[in-house]
């Protein structure tokens, strides 16, 4: 991007301050004045900032804390003068683009880019929105290494190996969405989750009554290690937020990839007799994160006697755990 962006105004809005980090950073290396740079972190605040100035990008997250983005993009659209409703409007989120699709033609939105992605990409979607032209060709990201062949073993059934290599994968894939190369490692026995971060979220299908859990447990090196390369400093509390936003990334990267094991996840929990109907059906909501830190936290949910699996992953010199926990509710 050429120097002209330095005078150039972005809003990013996010309900996370960790994201709303993220892209402001990315920014800066892409050419924006750390100045001309704002920050929202719901509708109200967003909806002030445009009477206060005149912004030549915005960016938005989905979920917001009282509103959404597709929410605020039509409001934007409606009610700001003629410049501000031309003005650039990239939605971020780590949900597929197709189900927001028709709002995004219907409000004009300009662009929409899925997490996690590369500075690279991101700074070739901007680019080509604030010029106008044909985005760039998508990064391609290298090829994630094979899933580990082992299970935890206290898991009362094994769950099939293709449905742990895609939370492999989504797990590597995140984690570039931090600059932090992680490598799946083998998983030897039962896990010992005794780190200092943990975070969680949850998968649910109410029609066939199935919840899958996702929880990823940090030492503390590791997270301290990852949110210093981004932003620096180490502020201990936003770590637990990098930790927290990761799962969801996590979540919302697993959701539609986990669409065609709809039969292998109900075999899983239901017995033959109890099996619904439509076994090849099945609709995957994504739950709110959670998180907790500090030596020795408890995790309040029960590990055993659910279908699970457990995937150890390097990072460096620390190992961070992924475990996934399929039940019925």
């Amino acid at each position: 991007m050429n120097s002209s962006a330095q005078s150039q105004k972005a809003l990013v809005i996010d309900n996370s301050s960790i994201i709303t980090k993220i892209i402001k950073n990315f920014l800066i290396k892409s050419g924006f004045d750390k100045n001309n740079i704002f920050v929202a972190h719901d509708r109200n605040q967003a909806m002030m900032m445009f009477e206060l100035e005149k912004f030549d990008i915005v960016t938005s997250g989905i979920h917001l804390k009282d509103s959404t983005g597709i929410d605020l993009l039509k409001e934007v659209r409606e009610k700001n003068d003629d410049d501000q409703k031309k003005t650039p409007f990239l939605i971020i989120s780590s949900e597929e683009k197709d189900i927001y699709q028709e709002k995004l033609d219907e409000f004009q939105g300009s662009d929409y880019l899925r997490k996690p992605f590369t500075h690279d990409q991101f700074q070739n979607m901007i680019g080509s929105m604030l010029n106008h032209t044909d985005q760039a060709a998508e990064v391609e990201s290298p090829a994630p290494p094979a899933a580990p062949s082992t299970q935890w073993k206290e898991s009362p059934v094994e769950v099939p190996l293709p449905i742990v290599s895609v939370f492999t994968e989504s797990t590597i894939e995140a984690m570039e969405q931090y600059m932090a190369e992680a490598i799946p490692d083998d998983s030897n026995g039962s896990v010992e989750l005794d780190g200092y971060f943990s975070a969680w979220v949850d998968l649910l299908d109410s029609d066939n009554r199935i919840q899958i859990t996702l929880l990823i447990n940090f030492p503390k090196n590791a997270a301290c290690g990852i949110y210093e390369g981004i932003f620096g400093e180490v502020d201990i509390e936003q770590v637990g937020g990098v930790v927290q936003e990761l799962v969801n990334i996590i979540g919302g990267i697993v959701k539609p990839k986990i669409l065609e094991f709809a039969k292998e996840i109900k075999q899983l929990v239901h017995e033959e007799s109890e099996l619904p109907a439509n076994e090849n059906e099945i609709t995957w909501n994504l739950g709110l994160p959670e998180s907790k830190m500090g030596e020795n936290h408890s995790l309040d949910m029960k590990l055993n006697g659910a279908p699970k699996f457990h995937v150890p992953f390097k990072i460096k010199d620390e190992t961070f755990h992924l475990v996934v926990l399929i039940q019925t509710y």
